[in-house]
């Protein structure tokens, strides 16, 4: 059950997962554009705007950007607050404008998810192409970031709702395609809401042939975008918006924009080193090492720890506790120690014991070699795999997806080394005699497919993903 608190600004309930003020008044703070019924530039004042709308009733500017300019009115007959996002007067002039302006708003308007901000109608009046769209009286991200920065908790808890919102609009077919902090509103009772969806699309310039994109026209916020949206504008999908994605998470849990060579998270601020993996992987520039669906970030997020993620100052635990939690996993962690260290034992053992009393050509020798191999490396996995564990007990991550390279590569490769050579020993060594022979080269397949497999499965995560 949420618990809620005063905001101590104003005194309005607000919810427990809102840090400092409420939503309103770091909407009030972190605007930039000021109200009343004045403006400046391009901005219509609000006595022009409640002629050109008269079934609603305009109550304040809330501010203005690239994408239009969003009053907070009231539609009367429904008692019902809303947004009213009005276009810049400019992209009425395209004369493509109107056909992909009715495209695209049918297809925003069918977008239902609650994390999505709702639209309601769309339509022109006297030359302005509007949308009235579901109000949310709450902050978005950036205006949050500025009164105070996000924790690890609170960006654990908003990325899965975002993911859940563009993975529901990815499968309707809509792409963002301008995915920043100004757009992720949080209301009074922390429900996340994603706005302006499509609007970066809908805004480029129109082709000839009355396409729904521009001819190279680059859509969205420089920081932010893609790669691919500044290089092949024309090509982008939904991929786009997981890069997006990765960038507003690296600047929730450092309050940094990944800007060159950057670090990851863990190395900046107290997280979990796994998220580092979610975060460089969501932001890979090619695209087809990216992650391919958004759901897939869901659920690398909820695999990570929330004790391993959330820093050390906000953890509510007691000795007791966490014994109690570690006991047993160390002793698991402690008796694959103990069989790997063992296991590997006996393999010397008949090791030596083949080695002093058998022949190499003989088949016997060959049996006892086989056995020792075996034992040496299921030993060795075995203590790998417990090392492995241990690592992720402490919160160090698993090895098999750390981003770049690491031992475990360097023991891989050594292992594909032994077998290719244990490949040629049989191929060449003759007196080694057919056993012999036989054995060295079904030793040294199997080594090298293992290798092979390994090395495979470690591939997406050896490549430097840092964003140059």
């Amino acid at each position: 059950m949420t618990t809620t608190r005063q905001c101590p600004q104003c005194g309005a309930e607000m919810a427990e997962t809102a840090e400092g003020l409420c939503p309103a008044c770091l909407l009030k703070r972190g605007m930039a554009t000021k109200t009343g019924s004045g403006s400046s530039g391009n901005v219509p004042v609000l006595e022009e705007i409640a002629k050109r709308f008269p079934q609603l009733e305009i109550l304040e500017l809330l501010g203005a950007g690239g994408m239009g300019v969003v009053y907070k009115a009231r539609q009367p007959q429904l008692d019902r607050l809303v947004a009213l996002k009005v276009l810049p007067a400019e992209a009425g002039r395209d004369p493509a404008f109107a056909e992909r302006f009715t495209r695209e708003a049918r297809a925003l308007a069918k977008l239902s998810h609650p994390n999505i901000v709702g639209v309601y109608d769309f339509g022109q009046a006297e030359g302005l192409y509007y949308f009235l769209m579901e109000f949310v009286d709450g902050a978005n991200l950036r205006q949050m970031e500025r009164a105070g920065k996000l924790t690890a908790a609170q960006a654990l808890a908003i990325v899965p709702k975002i993911c859940d919102a563009l993975q529901y609009a990815h499968d309707e077919g809509v792409v963002h395609r301008d995915i920043k902090p100004e757009n992720i509103l949080v209301d009074k009772k922390g429900r996340v809401k994603i706005a302006d969806f499509g609007l970066a699309k809908l805004l480029g310039k129109a082709q000839a042939d009355f396409t729904l994109t521009g001819t190279q026209q680059a859509m969205g916020t420089p920081h932010y975008m893609a790669p691919e949206q500044m290089e092949k504008p024309l090509s982008v999908d939904h991929r786009a918006d997981i890069y997006s994605l990765g960038v507003v998470f690296y600047e929730m849990l450092t309050g940094e924009l990944p800007l060159g060579r950057f670090q990851p998270p863990s190395a900046k601020v107290h997280v979990d080193v796994r998220l580092d993996e979610v975060v460089l992987r969501s932001m890979e520039r090619d695209v087809e090492r990216r992650y391919q669906h958004v759901s897939e970030v869901k659920t690398a997020i909820e695999r990570v720890s929330v004790v391993g993620a959330i820093p050390q100052g906000q953890i509510s635990s007691t000795p007791e506790t966490v014994a109690r939690d570690l006991l047993p996993k160390l002793m698991v962690t402690a008796m694959a120690v103990l069989m790997g260290g063992l296991t590997m034992a006996v393999g010397v053992a008949l090791a030596v014991f083949a080695i002093l009393s058998e022949s190499p050509q003989s088949g016997q020798f060959w049996g006892w070699m086989g056995g020792a191999f075996g034992c040496l490396f299921g030993g060795g996995g075995a203590l790998i795999g417990a090392i492995n564990s241990y690592r992720q007990i402490a919160g160090a991550g698993d090895l098999m997806t750390e981003i770049g390279s690491n031992w475990l590569d360097r023991v891989l490769g050594g292992y594909a080394l032994l077998g290719g050579a244990s490949v040629v020993a049989g191929v060449v060594w003759s007196s080694l005699g057919s056993a012999g022979r036989y054995s060295m080269l079904l030793f040294g397949v199997i080594v090298v497919g293992q290798s092979a497999l390994f090395w495979a499965l470690r591939r997406p995560y050896r490549v430097n993903q840092s964003k140059e």
